[in-house]
């Protein structure tokens, strides 16, 4: 069975374990894989950034 959605992202998921049905909050699947996407990929950045920083290197501020 293939599981479509999987959402840990707010405080509907059931008993705070995650979601794995639609129609708690209304969200969509593919919407879950994206903000998960973007959570990866921002905590990514973050990392790299930071690790720059204590390098002595200059980050831009826009970054």
């Amino acid at each position: 069975m293939e599981q479509k959605m999987f959402c840990y992202q707010c405080q509907e998921t059931a008993g705070c374990k995650g979601c794995t049905a639609c129609g708690v909050c209304g969200k969509q699947p593919e919407v879950a894989v994206m903000q998960d996407l973007l959570v990866y990929v921002t905590k990514g950045l973050s990392a790299v950034t930071t690790q720059l920083r204590a390098e002595g290197k200059t980050v831009d501020k826009t970054v």
